[in-house]
């Protein structure tokens, strides 16, 4: 065989691999961070009162009291605002946006 020949047959093996290997991790890719990780990643959380606000803002949104689009919205704007300590930032957004519509955090 040239060098050409292995060449190609190379080429189409590593090919083959790579779309053999990119299924696998496709399905096994399928776990999305739910709302509270998010929010702790994206917001920087250090302390663990603010992990708690956190977490009581995620229960808020799962029971249905506070509408994800809101807190999601305020988690951008915290992060646009102050992208090195977005967390106090976005607790006094929420904390005003929440009581406007009746809900105590």
């Amino acid at each position: 065989m040239t060098r050409r020949c292995w060449l190609r047959w190379f080429a189409g093996l590593t090919g083959a691999i790579a779309v053999a290997g990119g299924d696998r991790l496709a399905e096994g890719d399928e776990k999305k961070a739910d709302l509270n990780e998010t929010l702790r990643s994206v917001l920087k959380c250090r302390r663990s009162e603010e992990f708690a606000f956190v977490e009581s803002v995620a229960n808020k949104v799962n029971q249905g009291d506070l509408p994800k689009d809101m807190v999601l919205s305020m988690m951008k704007w915290a992060t646009e605002r102050r992208p090195e300590f977005p967390f106090p930032y976005f607790k006094e957004g929420i904390k005003k946006r929440a009581a406007k519509i009746g809900v105590q955090l």
